[in-house]
């Protein structure tokens, strides 16, 4: 099975276990289960290998930035419905929300690192795409642990704290599907 069908079929089961499920808890339960989707079809594909493990977290990485991005605009949503004072079928608040997101944007750096790694172990060369893969990667872990420093001893809100935080991911995303193809036409 291919990675591209891998990682769909993972958001597809993330996505089915947030409507069928009302826990509070769903965000984290759909995700553990697109986890569990992803590493038995690597296993199946790739068998037990280091090509595994970094297409395993890559797919991974993938799927809880796009959950991430999905979060945020039901977030988003929610609050507009609050302030045009309608209120919403929601049962968490909004702080909850912001504080999930946050913990979403952490779990998602930690994974596009573990793909780093495995995929520098896996190919073993430095190139250009490694390189510019590595400059954002570490600007996106630099101005989430500093956001992270801030929420926790310096009593920055957790919503300021989420925004500016999506700016570092979104340039994460175009770190992993744009720099092919800005390496290849503009460099």
């Amino acid at each position: 099975m291919s990675f591209p069908f891998t990682t769909l079929i993972a958001l597809l089961a993330y996505f089915v276990s947030r409507v069928i499920l009302k826990s509070p808890r769903q965000v984290y339960i759909g995700l553990f289960l697109a986890l569990i989707l992803i590493l038995a079809l690597m296993v199946y594909t790739e068998g037990v290998s280091l090509l595994a493990a970094h297409l395993s977290a890559t797919s991974f990485s993938i799927v809880i930035l796009i959950v991430t991005f999905f979060e945020t605009t039901l977030l988003e949503r929610h609050i507009t419905m609050i302030k045009k004072g309608e209120i919403g079928s929601n049962t968490k608040s909004i702080e909850r929300e912001y504080n999930e997101i946050f913990l979403l944007i952490g779990c998602g750096l930690l994974g596009l690192i573990l793909s780093l790694i495995s995929g520098f172990m896996a190919i073993g060369e430095l190139d250009i795409e490694l390189i510019f893969k590595i400059i954002f990667t570490s600007f996106a872990l630099i101005v989430y642990l500093l956001t992270f420093l801030g929420v926790k001893y310096a009593h920055l809100k957790v919503r300021y704290a989420v925004r500016g935080t999506i700016l570092s991911f979104a340039m994460v995303l175009l770190a992993y599907f744009g720099n092919s193809i800005i390496l290849i036409n503009y460099i």
